[in-house]
């Protein structure tokens, strides 16, 4: 009876909103930031690499991390649900300040780079491991998991074409006709973060944690998962 159970489309298409908000936000750090950094917020290019190479460590260890934290979290809400209603706020919240730009000397440019980025980095995380983790708890029919992650996968590429579109073109109507404007860029990351904390909040309220996974019944405590990660030496390697 449960492997013949669907998805409403209204639940669908909430799911699906999940990838259309991370590409909206991230897309939009992945393709500009440097641009961003560079022409408005003065840092040298050598020194945006340099932080975005830095920035690499911490995604080997954050996807684990969330991994492990998700695996553990037991709430009325579910698992990987709540992460949407804890940490959608603080990764839009980071999304502007990456884009903001304070008055600093070169150094503190710097520092705050490094903490924004880093920090948004992290959140991401913290917001999308939770997309694909949900996905065995909404329906136990294989087909319908098919279904839900192609509409996903759909919304999440309208998501990045709508933002890299658009982008330079609100940037400049914001900020005076130019694409440099500091002003342009701040108004802009606020727009794209309140849509991005809505459209979690719409996924939260419609998607359900219906189906209890094997990893929701018996979890390896906290401990011992970290253990085992620093046992794993492709894992090791990387970091």
């Amino acid at each position: 009876m449960e492997q013949q159970q669907q998805v409403p489309w209204k639940e669908r298409f909430s799911y699906s909103l999940s990838d259309f908000a991370c590409n909206l936000s991230f897309q939009m750090v992945g393709t500009y930031l440097m641009i961003f950094y560079t022409d408005t917020f003065g840092i040298s290019a050598a020194a945006v690499g340099t932080l975005f190479f830095v920035a690499r460590f911490f995604d080997a260890v954050d996807g684990p991390f969330w991994g492990i934290m998700i695996d553990h979290t037991h709430t009325k809400f579910g698992k990987s649900r709540p992460y949407w209603l804890w940490f959608s706020i603080p990764f839009a919240v980071f999304c502007v300040l990456v884009f903001t730009t304070p008055s600093l000397s070169l150094t503190g440019k710097l520092i705050w780079a490094y903490i924004t980025y880093i920090g948004v980095d992290v959140l991401y995380s913290a917001v999308n491991i939770p997309i694909t983790s949900i996905l065995p708890s909404l329906t136990s029919n294989p087909q319908e998991r098919v279904t839900l992650s192609t509409i996903r996968q759909f919304m999440g590429t309208a998501g990045a074409a709508i933002i890299t579109g658009i982008t330079l073109t609100m940037v400049a109507k914001f900020g005076g006709g130019s694409t440099t404007s500091k002003r342009g860029w701040f108004i802009w990351a606020v727009i794209v973060a309140i849509i991005v904390v809505i459209l979690f909040a719409i996924v939260f309220k419609n998607t359900h944690e219906r189906v209890q996974t094997k990893s929701s019944r018996q979890s390896i405590p906290i401990k011992e998962s970290l253990k085992a990660l620093k046992r794993n030496w492709p894992w090791a390697i990387i970091i």
